[in-house]
């Protein structure tokens, strides 16, 4: 079954987080997505940023430069599974 997920990529989101895994930081406080609509990270990058801070601040905005929303990450993925769960 085809659906809109892009498996076989890896989107802006997940590639900055792994870039600052491996310079050995650990902390983000904010990200902002920016795509042609103002559309928010896909699941799989919610889940990724998730790991490192649900109450991250996520900010979408189109190409322009207009601000489309700013959430929380625990809005946008309510109820998550983290580190925590694996305790």
């Amino acid at each position: 079954m085809e659906n809109a997920s892009y498996g076989l990529t890896i989107c802006a989101e997940r590639t900055a987080v792994f870039k600052l895994i491996s310079s050995g930081d650990r902390q983000i406080e904010a990200v902002a997505v920016v795509t042609r609509d103002g559309g928010s990270p896909c699941g799989a990058c919610r889940q990724v940023l998730n790991e490192f801070n649900p109450k991250m601040v996520v900010i979408a905005a189109d190409e322009e430069g207009n601000i489309h929303g700013q959430y929380l990450l625990d809005e946008l993925l309510p109820r998550a599974f983290g580190p925590a769960n694996l305790n």
